[in-house]
């Protein structure tokens, strides 16, 4: 009798040719949020900005406030703009509507932008990122802490590499949520930090 397809003498099974690869359900519902995520609106400078670095374009304004900043973007979600620091002049800030908040954020070039590890060939692409960063923090937060306490999660290896920085960062949700809200009766711009460890990209505060 011929040998089964599916089995040999070690006791090893053998897909069939039929049989195809589904990845995980957890991996298609954050590349299906990823995909879902909000895209970034530049705010451009109305004026001419005298000693603009080459590298950024009309999404700098020079050097303005926070509450001016927060004044450009508070009736567009996911506007931007990059402003200088009026206490650290050649220190530059980009200021992002997310949440109906202003998030601050230092920005560096070093031939490439970054606010954290990661670097990004243009600003449109590291606030893209950025954006399905914080989309996917907000949506899916509880969802990815699952993943560290699920068996079938340390198989593919993500349990030990999420767990760690998941935990200290629901940790922090409801400190951030109190300071939120001080600063809202304070009417002033809340920085925030931005860091989601499924992608392990961080965005330091100011």
């Amino acid at each position: 009798m011929a040998a089964s397809s599916n089995s040999s003498l070690s006791g090893s099974s053998i897909s069939s040719d039929a049989e195809e690869y589904q990845p995980p359900i957890w991996k298609s519902y954050l590349y299906q949020l990823q995909q879902e995520a909000p895209r970034p609106r530049r705010t451009v400078s109305t004026r001419e900005v005298e000693n603009r670095p080459k590298h950024y374009g009309r999404e700098f304004h020079g050097m303005i406030s926070r509450e001016q900043a927060d004044e450009l973007l508070c009736s567009v979600e996911c506007a931007y703009l990059i402003r200088e620091s009026q206490r650290q002049s050649g220190c530059y800030t980009l200021a992002l509507r997310f949440g109906h908040q202003t998030l601050n954020y230092r920005l560096f070039y070093d031939g490439k932008h970054f606010v954290g590890e990661k670097r990004f060939e243009s600003i449109h692409d590291l606030v893209t990122d950025g954006l399905i960063t914080l989309y996917i923090e907000t949506k899916a937060a509880e969802y990815i802490a699952k993943m560290t306490t699920n068996p079938i999660y340390e198989q593919v290896g993500y349990a030990s590499l999420l767990k760690e920085k998941v935990t200290r960062r629901l940790s922090r949700t409801k400190h951030e949520s109190k300071k939120a809200h001080v600063a809202r009766e304070g009417n002033t711009s809340v920085e925030k930090s931005w860091k989601f460890s499924y992608s392990l990209s961080i965005w330091r505060r100011l």
